[in-house]
């Protein structure tokens, strides 16, 4: 079933339910797919890259840090990309350049060349993603755009579960060199079925402005976040004296850039209520759920002498309970609204990690699998709630840049777990400073319930150009 979306969008589908709409949705979500799973993918062949370039531990963590960077810094301009060009055609490019980046990387000859395209492969990942999110916007009713924000969801989780089971299924066939290869095959065949969809038309060249200097300074900001939290990974206290002493500086140097030049990340979106409390809300529960992912794998094999498939067991009850509910969520959101759901899956992610701080003194394996369980459920819950409220929060005709910007919040929000993981735990930690984090996580945890109670349940803004009511929106400037 399919009908005419209004508005500047005009020439838009908006897709409703039926096949034709779950073969748009697949198609968006087996795109956006391949920037989680080239995330967790390459973790499994880091000792494999080691061994071939003689390098330390160091050097390794530069392929994950500089990778994360890239993608966090590059959502907005994802975004703003995608709305003055189309967000599909947007897809689509950022795919060509991922063959030809993988290609190469396949082929690096040393490890500055293979961190360089990494770092490029963030980027072109990072076109795909928040211009998938932006097309679901523009071409999904509002009435379901929780159920399909939901479906998105569970397979970027998927993807990023998946990725280290596809990564060493890469290794026993081959070597660390198939890792960015098999990107090949899988981005010819996404675009191959991007193709069929009927391009989304854009407001234009002259629409855009990425202003350089400011895009610059959040790369450095990131990357300063991102180097505190190298410390955790590497017995070098320099990491984290570096890092603390640099984001202060890189973080001053933004706010002067925003206050008297231009800033890449667009804060007038910040003004709608809606969009502020889901924004800082992901940022919150993904800091929760980055942090628990890369903290406890830590805490149970040095502190607890667990080996690597029990470990593998206790995160995956976190991600099974979060792919298994993001479905459940997306349609409960359709029909109760985003409000109850966002403030029900935060009081169940605050209520798993308070149980977890409280019982963080030796506990049986069986006491953590609990709470994340809980904190998997919370977030699959509440997960479609966010997004939907956020992209609600503004016209579809700016769906790129909002998007952009709601998932750079993402991708922040797992840097800021870093650096605090490296702040408290250190390179030596003990069970105090475990239960010390706990206590931090609980404290996010709680916090975001209270973000999420500014969320508003409203009804769609019926043109694609008109900002919602009540909240008042300033038009947008076009340079």
């Amino acid at each position: 079933m399919e009908r005419q979306s209004s508005g500047a969008a005009g020439s838009e589908l908006v897709l409703g339910s039926g096949w034709r709409s779950i073969e748009f949705q697949a198609t968006v979500a087996l795109a956006a797919m391949l920037t989680p799973l080239n995330s967790t993918m390459l973790a499994v062949g880091l000792p494999a890259i080691r061994s071939h370039f003689d390098v330390g531990v160091g050097e390794m963590t530069l392929l994950i840090s500089v990778y994360l960077v890239a993608v966090a810094a590059m959502q907005p301009v994802s975004g703003r990309l995608g709305d003055a060009f189309g967000s599909i055609r947007v897809m689509i490019a950022g795919l060509v350049l991922l063959i030809a980046i993988s290609a190469v990387s396949a082929f690096a000859f040393n490890l500055p060349m293979l961190i360089l395209m990494r770092g490029l492969q963030g980027a072109a990942t990072a076109l795909v993603l928040p211009n998938g999110i932006a097309v679901l916007r523009r071409r999904t009713p509002t009435e379901r755009l929780g159920t399909v924000l939901g479906m998105n969801g569970a397979a970027l989780s998927i993807a990023a579960a998946t990725g280290p089971v596809i990564g060493g299924a890469l290794l026993l066939a081959g070597d660390w060199r198939w890792l960015f290869l098999v990107n090949v095959p899988l981005s010819v065949v996404a675009i191959l079925f991007l193709l069929r969809i009927r391009p989304d038309e854009g407001h234009g060249r002259e629409t855009l402005h990425i202003d350089v200097p400011s895009l610059a300074a959040l790369v450095a900001v990131f990357g300063s976040g991102v180097l505190i939290g190298s410390a955790t990974r590497v017995d070098n206290p320099a990491f984290l004296i570096a890092g603390g002493a640099l984001l202060p500086l890189t973080m001053a140097a933004y706010w002067l850039r925003s206050r008297w030049g231009s800033s890449i990340i667009e804060f007038r979106f910040f003004g709608a209520p809606n969009f502020r409390s889901a924004a800082s809300s992901q940022a919150l529960t993904n800091l929760v759920m980055y942090s628990f992912l890369v903290s406890l794998p830590l805490y149970l094999v040095d502190l607890r002498g667990v080996n690597d498939q029990v470990v593998s067991l206790v995160l995956f009850s976190l991600m099974a309970a979060m792919i298994t509910l993001s479905p459940i969520g997306g349609a409960l959101t359709d029909r109760v609204g985003r409000r109850p759901l966002l403030i029900g899956g935060g009081v169940v992610i605050a209520a798993a990690t308070v149980t977890l701080m409280l019982l963080f003194d030796d506990p049986p394996l069986a006491a953590i699998i609990g709470p994340l369980v809980g904190v998997g459920v919370g977030l699959g819950i509440s997960g479609p709630a966010r997004s939907s409220a956020a992209l609600e929060a503004w016209p579809r005709d700016v769906a790129g840049s909002v998007s952009g910007t709601f998932s750079m919040m993402r991708y922040g929000g797992a840097i800021v777990g870093a650096a605090v993981i490296a702040a408290l735990l250190g390179a030596d930690p003990g069970e105090g400073a475990f239960r010390l984090l706990t206590i931090v996580l609980a404290g996010a945890a709680i916090l975001n319930v209270f973000v999420s109670l500014e969320i508003q349940d409203r009804r769609p803004v019926p043109s694609p150009g008109v900002p919602e009511p009540p909240t008042p929106v300033p038009e947008r400037t076009r340079p």
